[in-house]
């Protein structure tokens, strides 16, 4: 459906006027109320909008398919390797949802200014802050020796603690990376240009969420849960390394809007 809406006609209708300013017009024998324009063919405006946001959306890509990897093993690790049952495993996926929504709602602003403001300072630090925060899970979830039987209830509990807690930590500053990219995404974009952006979006990470679940369980499968959050880490490593050596030279100042241009 996301691939069939790139097939969708380029002439489209657009109000122009209200139902009395149109009547009148019409009386007048003016210009029409509705005025059709012409848009170039959907490859030729994937291509404008790629060369003027396409940083931002391949750094939203590669983060969310590590994400993706990631929320794919979660469950299992949650049950097999931390002794989650069956309703502490819901609660901990409902709470998640929750914390996320409040994260979004209440802590995002104050999130964005930590992290610098500008969407340059806010996708290179939120990175890197995921990244130390995968590499943490993978040692939580490490493989150890075994406790003593008098230890052990304390260090299951410690290992819970410490995984919900960077679970948490993690599901913040996904949200504040991801919303922060399709602001300032949408808003470098003409009007006209909005409607294109967002079913990109839409169709690119909905193909690439199909494939990220099957590689972020085969390597749970075959290397463990370990292995598995230290190549999210890594992927929010390397993204961190060339969006801080190429984002000022792909990713330019937005333009000045022109009210303040005059005023200056």
């Amino acid at each position: 459906a996301a691939g069939l809406c790139c097939l969708l006609p380029s002439r489209f209708g657009r109000e122009q006027r209200t139902v009395a300013e149109a009547a009148a017009a019409a009386a007048a024998g003016s210009a029409p109320a509705v005025e059709e324009r012409l848009l170039p063919p959907w490859h030729r405006r994937a291509r404008a909008i790629l060369a003027v946001v396409g940083a931002l959306i391949v750094a939203k890509l590669v983060t969310s398919t590590a994400n993706s990897m990631a929320s794919s093993a979660q469950s299992l690790v949650l049950k097999n390797e931390l002794g989650f049952s069956e309703s502490d495993l819901g609660m901990f996926m409902s709470s998640q949802f929750a914390f996320g929504a409040v994260a979004n709602g209440l802590l995002l602003a104050p999130l964005c200014r930590l992290l610098g403001g500008e969407v340059r300072w806010i996708v290179g630090n939120a990175t890197l802050a995921m990244a130390f925060g995968y590499f943490a899970l993978a040692v939580v979830v490490r493989p150890t020796a075994p406790p003593a039987a008098d230890a052990a209830g304390s260090v299951v509990s410690l290992r819970m603690c410490s995984f919900v807690g960077m679970a948490m930590f993690l599901a913040m500053f996904q949200y504040g990376l991801s919303t922060s990219i399709t602001a300032e995404s949408t808003q470098r974009v003409s009007r006209d240009m909005k409607g294109t952006l967002i079913g990109m979006e839409h169709g690119i990470f909905s193909a690439a969420r199909i494939l990220t679940p099957t590689i972020g369980i085969s390597i749970f499968t075959h290397a463990g849960s370990s292995a598995l959050y230290t190549t999210c880490g890594a992927v929010f490593t390397s993204v961190f390394v060339v969006w801080s050596a190429l984002a000022k030279q792909y990713l330019p100042q937005a333009e000045e809007p022109v009210a303040q241009k005059k005023k200056g």
